[in-house]
């Protein structure tokens, strides 16, 4: 017979047994049917749905739940919304979602995770998050939407903050790859590949504190970055931006207050960094490679800082229509230029003492009021580089035809060459001018007729002009023609012939 204390063990027991059982069994996983919208609806908050293979009908999530694809694709309408979330705590993962105006859309919603997901073909944009704040968006494939009339985003942003965009691919969309548009703060887009659209990232009006870091931002017909109408306080951290159409970083219209650090910026056509217009400036450009560009650094505001860059292989390495500044106070120094060669036998802040310190004795001038103050030392990188040249004969009587030779090595071919006499002793003396041809791989030739030249010393320059615009002009040799007394009519015609 039990006594009061066992009853009283037993039901203690069998109390917390039940509650282990209601404990466990709040959150239930089972597995959808046909009917996807269903099973979501019979669901219960913190529930996971596990979908098979197949094609399922537009859905929309109200509650806190899982959805979990295995090769689960969702087929939505040009009008329809593939997955639509409005709740908080959600996961989705393993979908492909096609067509559809919107690919996968969150609106109002918070900690939810969107993952390993391919989202395409979508009218407007594949993921799209607006109002909706500190979800993960991350390892998800977003190509080819918005190639329509309509058409725009890769992953959108609107009134969004301080989501994760991490990891996903977002290319080849009809505008932009990731976009935030508007008031847009707080959010990291790291590790993202973003190529061939019109923009890699697009921020427009009022996206500030924002971290772009990591990702690669290439082959866009536009730009990779840009930042237009107020965007500020952001960071663009370690980015590759490489072979966008006109310009890998562009910031429009007040956008100030900027951090750019450490970006590889290289093969942007006409810019590598442009900034201008508005009244705001004030934008930090440091520790970035710059290369390959019609212009490498190009700025009409005022007040940004430019210091400690690599700035080479550009037509005009930089261009200040404002009042800027382009070093940083001693011993930091300036920037690297790709095509200053300068001495380094001087130190300090006046580099005035002497002994070397890494910088340019003299400061590399950009205009009459911007400077780099402290130009960083460093092996001279030229797209065009003259590797030998000869004159022959280089002293010669009036008549004789001499052949001048020259070896380039060009990153981007040669376009134009030619090469032209400069007289050391008269400045009356015409210039003569001397077609050069290509004679084999990298070596020039050209022939000068003297017959009509004066007696004296010439300077032979050579000017060249690669395929991308950038020029060189290089006295190669000197030329010294004699009088024609005591000249051989017969020998000289002997070697015209």
């Amino acid at each position: 017979m039990r006594t009061l204390a066992d009853l009283r063990r037993f039901f203690g027991a069998t109390a917390i047994l039940a509650l282990l059982l209601i404990t466990t069994t709040s959150a239930t996983t089972y597995q959808a049917g046909s009917n996807l919208q269903a099973a979501i609806n019979g669901a219960l908050p913190g529930d996971t749905i596990l979908v098979a293979p197949g094609v399922y009908d537009k859905v929309e999530i109200t509650k806190s739940l899982n959805l979990i694809g295995t090769n689960a694709k969702i087929r939505a309408g040009e009008r329809d919304i593939g997955i639509k979330i409005q709740a908080s705590d959600v996961k989705v993962s393993g979908f492909t979602v096609e067509g559809g105006f919107y690919g996968i859309h969150l609106v109002s919603s918070r900690n939810c995770t969107i993952s390993n997901n391919t989202v395409t073909g979508c009218v407007q944009w594949g993921i799209g998050l607006v109002f909706s704040d500190e979800n993960r968006i991350e390892d998800n494939v977003a190509n080819f939407n918005g190639l329509g009339g309509e058409g725009w985003y890769g992953i959108y942003l609107s009134n969004s903050n301080k989501n994760l965009i991490k990891n996903n691919v977002a290319s080849s969309n009809g505008e932009y790859g990731v976009c935030l548009f508007p008031s847009c703060s707080e959010n990291v887009i790291r590790g993202n590949s973003m190529e061939r659209n019109d923009y890699g990232v697009y921020m427009f009006t009022d996206c500030d504190e924002n971290l772009v870091q990591k990702n690669r931002l290439a082959k866009n017909k536009i730009s990779g970055i840009k930042m237009i109408h107020g965007c500020s306080n952001n960071q663009i951290l370690e980015n590759e931006i490489s072979e966008n159409g006109v310009v890998g970083m562009f910031l429009q219209s007040g956008s100030g207050y900027n951090v750019i650090r450490g970006n590889e910026i290289a093969d942007n056509p006409v810019f590598g960094i442009q900034i201008q217009e508005g009244p705001d400036g004030n934008n930090t450009i440091l520790e970035n490679n710059v290369s390959g560009s019609q212009k490498g650094i190009s700025v009409n505001t005022d007040g940004n800082h430019v210091y400690k860059n690599r700035i080479f292989d550009c037509v005009i390495p930089a261009e200040d229509r404002g009042v800027n500044q382009w070093y940083a106070a001693y011993p930091e120094g300036g920037n690297f230029w790709g095509d200053y060669i300068g001495s380094d036998d001087m130190k300090g802040p006046g580099q005035n003492i002497s002994g070397s310190d890494g910088f340019a004795d003299l400061p590399y001038v950009i205009n009459e009021r911007a400077r780099d103050v402290y130009p960083v030392m460093g092996e001279s990188v030229q797209p065009i580089k003259l590797i030998d040249a000869s004159i022959y004969p280089a002293r010669a009587q009036i008549g004789t035809q001499v052949t001048v030779e020259a070896v380039l090595d060009s990153k981007y071919g040669i376009a134009l060459i030619s090469a032209r006499t400069k007289s050391v002793l008269s400045s009356s003396e015409p210039n003569r001018y001397i077609r050069m041809d290509r004679s084999k791989e990298n070596v020039y030739v050209g022939t000068l007729q003297t017959a009509l030249m004066g007696e004296g010393r010439y300077q032979i320059v050579l000017t060249a002009k690669d395929a991308k615009g950038y020029e060189m002009e290089e006295e190669i040799g000197e030329l010294e023609l004699l009088p024609r007394s005591g000249w051989d009519f017969n020998k000289a015609l002997s070697q015209q012939l």
